[in-house]
């Protein structure tokens, strides 16, 4: 069975904030959407395709220097377009199943991965559910953390 990976990765970050879009950034000594990459190449899907926005495909290259087996194109103006222009990447030679990632989520074990693909052997899709390990807060009109 042929399994491929599309990572989702052509956002702009806005809401981060600062001068270099989140999935470039160094998380744990890596920048986070080469995280993404690393843990779809390892459990063995390939091609994994990449979707950047097309102005930043210099910092994409330097990102993912010495990976092999991606696939860099560009995104479109919304999640779904750059999903799209990720599945159209792997239309000349569909694989049996494609595992979308988004490159913000760093850290995809290979236990997720392989749950996923066992989910996928009843459905026709599959999306995994991790627990929170954050502490939500609710806060009043005031600012105040009432939860």
């Amino acid at each position: 069975m042929r399994i491929s990976g599309v990572i989702v990765a052509a956002g702009i970050g806005a809401r981060a904030g600062g001068d270099l879009a989140k999935q470039w950034r160094q998380v744990a000594g890596r920048p986070m959407a080469r995280w993404s990459a690393e843990s779809l190449l390892a459990a063995g899907c390939a091609p994994v395709v990449v979707v950047i926005p097309a102005s930043e495909r210099e910092i994409a290259d330097q990102v993912f220097t010495g990976l092999d087996g991606l696939i860099l194109v560009a995104g479109g103006a919304t999640r779904t377009e750059s999903v799209k222009a990720g599945l159209a990447a792997l239309a000349d030679d569909p694989p049996d199943l494609v595992l979308i990632h988004d490159a913000a989520r760093p850290f995809l074990s290979k236990a997720t991965i392989a749950e996923v693909i066992a989910a996928l052997a009843e459905a026709d899709g599959a999306a995994p559910a991790l627990p929170v390990a954050d502490t939500l807060k609710k806060s009043d009109a005031e600012g105040h953390v009432s939860t």
